[in-house]
């Protein structure tokens, strides 16, 4: 038998294979020089980006320097003070007294007040604030002079003319009121000015998990309404405790307890006034919602003793529905034992803001009295030129 020999299989060359690795470098070769060429391209612009940062950090550190120099005076500029001027123009309709020209809340068209605030640092620790206020055209004097200091973490010093931290209502300058008209609670037991006084205090933080603080405060007792000691020495005096707390991420409350007392210009056993403040006020900003929805809800109650008992509260609602809209009301009432004084107030009122910077308010009173009930209806406008402080909490 004759045997065939099996002719040997020959290998195929890997041009196949080369083939393949040159079409996918081919394909492959345009992305990779591009992110080649963008990745140096980053490189560069982020070089460009730190040169520009160094040069902004130069020039700022330039100005602050430049801003901090010592003036013609030898002084700094970061001690100059803040300026501002406050506007209150008020149009007011009044149902009874129109032909009386002395008739508070009279009809008419007014200025009703003028405030201009200074307020800086004396040094690194002595702080003063001062009002001057001007109601109409004519009366232009000062109404809060402050000066604070910081001496531990904890504890702070105040010293001059102070608005009495005595309820909520009579911490507020006119401007930063709520509504137009004074509650009828406050006008009764504080009087209609409010109570301001010349004094020294002392305000202590507590270490809790809240905010709480205690104020002590020694004042001249000037305020004729409860004070008004003939003797030089018939100080008053006041102790105050102010407590905030977060009910929630929305939500949160805060309450205040006050008493003074003080001699007065009677005599025998109602030489001694007492007064006795207490407020309490919830605030709901939902999240997310901040600047559309807010939701506060106050109260304050007042007595004092003069020779007479006299009370009051008020109560109020305010509710802001849109970015620049606000709905409010309101409900105080005042008593005096000795007469029939008994005053109920009701006020409504739609507030505008279109920066907080500037406010128009629609506001309608109603007042029930022994006297003739009153109707009023009020329409201001409420602006703010130049550095506006916020407002106390």
């Amino acid at each position: 038998m004759n045997s065939q020999k099996k002719k040997p299989t020959k290998k195929k060359k890997p041009m196949k294979l080369f083939g393949l690795l040159f079409f996918l470098m081919g394909f492959f070769y345009p992305s990779i020089q591009s992110h080649a060429i963008s990745d140096g391209k980053t490189h560069k612009d982020i070089k460009q980006l730190e040169q520009r940062i160094k040069k902004l950090e130069y020039e700022r550190k330039r100005n602050s320097q430049s801003n901090n120099i010592s003036t013609a005076t030898g002084l700094s500029r970061s001690f100059n003070p803040a300026i501002s001027l406050h506007g209150l123009l008020l149009g007011t309709y009044n149902s009874e007294g129109n032909d009386n020209s002395s008739q508070s809340n009279k009809t008419g068209l007014s200025v009703e007040e003028l405030e201009l605030q200074l307020a800086g640092n004396v040094d690194t620790w002595f702080r003063v604030q001062s009002t001057f206020s001007m109601e109409g055209t004519s009366q232009f004097g000062l109404e809060e002079l402050v000066g604070s200091g910081l001496i531990t973490n904890n504890l702070s010093l105040q010293v001059g003319k102070l608005f009495v931290p005595m309820g909520k209502h009579n911490q507020l300058h006119t401007h930063s009121q709520p509504f137009v008209a004074t509650p009828v609670s406050n006008e009764m037991v504080l009087g209609e000015d409010g109570l301001k006084e010349i004094g020294f205090g002392a305000s202590y933080l507590l270490p809790f998990s809240f905010f709480s603080e205690i104020n002590l405060q020694i004042l001249e007792g000037e305020n004729e309404d409860l004070f008004a000691s003939t003797v030089n020495d018939g100080f008053a005096y006041l102790t105050r405790s102010g407590n905030s707390f977060d009910l929630s991420d929305e939500t949160t409350m805060d309450a205040s307890l006050a008493y003074a007392f003080g001699d007065n210009s009677l005599s025998g056993p109602y030489r001694t006034t007492e007064v006795f403040g207490v407020d309490i006020r919830f605030k709901h900003k939902p999240l997310g919602r901040e600047g559309y929805r807010t939701t506060i809800w106050q109260s304050e109650f007042l007595t004092s003793t003069r020779e007479q008992i006299k009370t009051g509260f008020y109560t109020y609602l305010q509710q802001q529905f849109a970015k620049h809209w606000w709905a409010q009301g309101r409900y105080s009432h005042s008593y005096q034992q000795s007469d029939r004084s008994d005053q109920n107030q009701y006020s409504l009122a739609l507030s505008y803001f279109p920066s907080e910077f500037l406010e128009t308010k629609l506001e309608y009173t109603h007042l029930n009295q022994y006297a003739a009930d009153e109707n009023q209806l009020f329409l201001r406008l409420n602006f703010t030129l130049g550095a506006h402080k916020g407002h106390s909490y």
